[in-house]
């Protein structure tokens, strides 16, 4: 009778830790909704903005743009039509892994706001979260480097600002240190799940043997 009534105590409280676990899942998954399709209309307005703005050899008439946070060039990079070609490839490329990271979200709190909580599916979306963290990184790094290296060659006459277009070290070891947390969390739930499953099949076995 104790163990019994000393048990109930403690499935109330873990029941009501999902639901609550549940609520916060349909909630954030609503926000990463929201995220998306503000994503999906900034994007189609900047590609806008990239191919019909002005085209001239006079940077000063052109106001500076920012193109989100790993990176911010002048808009007088567009005055080139190769330049409005190359930035709206690299901004394709930025915003889809940010658009893919926000949906890999979307799915695991969908999962949350189920009751999905601990399984094998979670443990890969925090870690495909974590990568693309990596990867936006890098990003970040890699894609004003080749704007850079293409104005030599497309149109000198432009001038690019530097200290806009490289994010800074603090930036970049904030970004690192947050991927790497978060690869650190799918790697302890990864083994928290083998832990709990290796205990649910060493129960299973010990009923099969009573």
């Amino acid at each position: 009778m104790n163990a019994s009534a000393a048990a109930l105590p403690r499935e109330n409280e873990v029941q009501s830790k999902i639901r609550k676990v549940r609520t916060f899942g349909r909630a954030a998954r609503v926000v990463c909704s929201a995220f998306v399709g503000f994503g999906l209309v900034g994007s189609v307005v900047m590609l806008l903005l990239i191919a019909f703005g002005p085209i001239g050899p006079n940077p000063q008439l052109v106001p500076e743009i920012g193109l989100g946070d790993f990176y911010s060039v002048s808009k007088a990079l567009f005055t080139s039509l190769q330049f409005k070609v190359l930035v709206s490839l690299t901004f394709g490329v930025v915003v889809g892994v940010w658009l893919t990271a926000v949906y890999q979200l979307y799915r695991l709190f969908g999962n949350l706001a189920t009751g999905a909580i601990y399984t094998p599916e979670n443990v890969r979306r925090v870690r495909y979260v974590g990568l693309l963290g990596l990867l936006a990184t890098v990003l970040g790094i890699v894609i004003p480097g080749a704007l850079v290296l293409a104005h030599g060659f497309i149109d000198a006459s432009v001038p690019i600002d530097l200290d806009h277009l490289f994010p800074s070290f603090s930036q970049v070891l904030g970004n690192l240190i947050s991927a790497g947390l978060i690869l650190l969390a799918s790697w302890i739930m990864d083994v928290g799940l083998y832990e709990k499953d290796h205990a649910d099949e060493l129960k299973r076995d010990a009923e099969l043997v009573i």
